[in-house]
């Protein structure tokens, strides 16, 4: 009788078991694949729980992941079904139906999925920018847009050219010796320290506490969400409360940061800490900001929007630089250009101001066309919450619950759109000398290495200054060799970078 009673409680297990899998993950998917499959849509096929995961990973193994995008695109053209282990995703290249993705007007139909912002809230909370969705972000977004006005950004130029002569400095301090460095490290520290100088007004040369929670701990936690996303820990919420695959890690490194900028606030509105620029700095416009009611943020508030500027004003510039760099090098074109307008621009090693920044157009031209081939944020994604048709000539109905993701990476790769694509061609983006003025895009939604619409990248402008300013220095003050002997393998985690990072010897350039 008890046998009887265990193999019941067993059976009955595996039943309900087999069930909540089929009804939560299996039907749901299915529903939505075959709903955009009836409107013709193709794609790979539906396969319960894998999808084309296996696949996924072979082709990372054989270093071939961004290759296999584009033969998807090439086979299917530019509107496809996808699926990443049990999840079916909605893959869009085609700039008219991004606009209406992206658009104002369909915003609301819209919010991020758990598998983006579940990434995050561990390590910045779910009360800012980058996770709020609604009311409660476009609160926060109309109070913090005053911060990344130019006026207030110039203020910061000062403390970019600081941080990054000093990095500069430490490296060609000794003239006899070429220094080979991996530029991903380089790079990704030097922004982690800009921006977090920038939000905190930390100066991480004085103060160890400080290098070692934003230095140290904020990269270790990053590295641990980026391999527990990579394994889908982060979209099963019973996985991702269990203590494994350095969850113990992320909570006490979540605690020791939470305590860090908790003290910075309360340091600087008591007064005992200042801004290191020349005006206020991000944490100061935070501290002052107000809403419609005239409330201001929250202590709470002002913590998450200060990490989330971190985490998105880091790694996402930092892999920028990187990738230019790797252009410069393989261009002796473009770096030769490149070098004589700044040697023009800023003679005599001079640092530069706002009004130098003003005249590097070139600089300018090669950000934009790096971030056209090497966008830091190749992908990002949507969820419909909200039944709509996109389209004009031909219309598709986005079903509720259908998950999109926009491949900026193949859409900036577009022959229709791109004459001579995969070229690195900079003088696509020079301005008109007359007027001054940026030529006209192929199309609005042609081009979307900040995003676009409503959720468009915020920092954008500050990113922009960043970038232009270190590659001027680096350009004015440094020659690059690049290493022989590496691959070179784009790489998509949360961020684009290269795979096993990117090596170059840099020496002091005489003036």
């Amino acid at each position: 009788m008890i046998l009887l009673i265990i193999l019941y409680t067993i059976v009955t297990f595996i039943i309900i078991t087999i069930a909540t899998i089929y009804f939560k993950l299996i039907r749901p998917e299915k529903q939505i694949y075959d709903a955009f499959r009836e409107q013709g849509i193709g794609g790979e096929p539906f396969i319960p729980l894998v999808g084309q995961l296996p696949e996924a990973i072979k082709q990372y193994n054989n270093d071939a992941m961004m290759i296999y995008y584009e033969e998807l695109a090439k086979k299917h053209g530019c509107i496809f079904l996808y699926s990443y282990g049990p999840f079916i995703y909605l893959y869009v290249n085609e700039p008219d139906l991004l606009a209406d993705i992206l658009s104002r007007n369909n915003a609301s139909n819209y919010m991020k999925p758990i598998e983006v912002s579940g990434r995050f809230i561990p390590l910045i909370g779910a009360h800012n920018l980058l996770v709020a969705e609604g009311s409660e972000h476009e609160r926060a977004r109309r109070m913090i847009n005053p911060a990344f006005h130019h006026v207030n950004l110039k203020s910061m130029i000062s403390i970019i050219t600081d941080r990054t002569a000093k990095v500069i400095e430490s490296i060609i301090s000794n003239e006899q010796q070429s220094k080979s460095i991996d530029l991903q490290v380089l790079f990704n520290a030097l922004t982690l320290s800009i921006i977090a100088s920038s939000a905190f007004g930390a100066d991480f040369e004085t103060n160890a506490h400080a290098k070692n929670i934003i230095c140290q701990i904020f990269t270790q936690l990053l590295d641990i969400i980026e391999y527990r996303a990579m394994y889908m820990i982060i979209q099963i919420p019973f996985l991702s409360r269990l203590p494994f695959w350095g969850k113990n890690i992320l909570d006490e490194g979540n605690r020791k940061m939470s305590e860090f900028v908790d003290q910075v606030i309360a340091d600087r509105r008591q007064g005992r800490s200042s801004s290191l620029s020349n005006g206020p700095d991000l944490l100061d416009l935070l501290l002052s900001a107000v809403d419609d009611e005239g409330q201001p943020f929250n202590d709470q508030e002002i913590k998450e929007e200060s990490l989330t500027f971190v985490l998105a004003g880091s790694e996402t510039t930092g892999n920028l630089m990187v990738w230019m760099l790797y252009v410069l090098m393989t261009n002796e074109n473009v770096l030769q250009s490149c070098r004589e307008e700044v040697d023009r621009v800023l003679p005599n090693g001079i640092e530069p101001t706002n009004e130098h920044l003003q005249n590097l157009f070139v600089c300018e031209a090669i950000i934009n066309e790096t971030l056209r081939l090497y966008p830091p944020v190749p992908e990002f994604m949507r969820h419909c919450i909200r039944e709509h048709t996109i389209g004009t000539e031909r219309q598709f109905r986005i079903p509720k619950g259908a998950s999109i993701i926009i491949d900026g990476y193949i859409t900036h790769r577009r022959s229709d759109f791109w004459p001579r694509p995969l070229e690195f061609d900079y003088t696509r983006w020079m301005r008109d000398p007359k007027t001054g003025l940026k030529p006209k895009l192929p199309h609005p939604f042609a081009y979307l290495p900040f995003s676009a619409g409503p959720r468009n990248c915020i920092g954008q402008n500050f990113a922009l200054l960043e970038a232009k300013i270190m590659l001027a220095m680096f350009i004015q003050r440094c020659n690059f060799e690049l290493v022989p002997g590496q691959k070179i393998i784009p790489d998509i985690k949360i961020t684009m970078r290269p795979k096993y990072g990117l090596w170059a010897n840099i020496t002091k350039r005489k003036i």
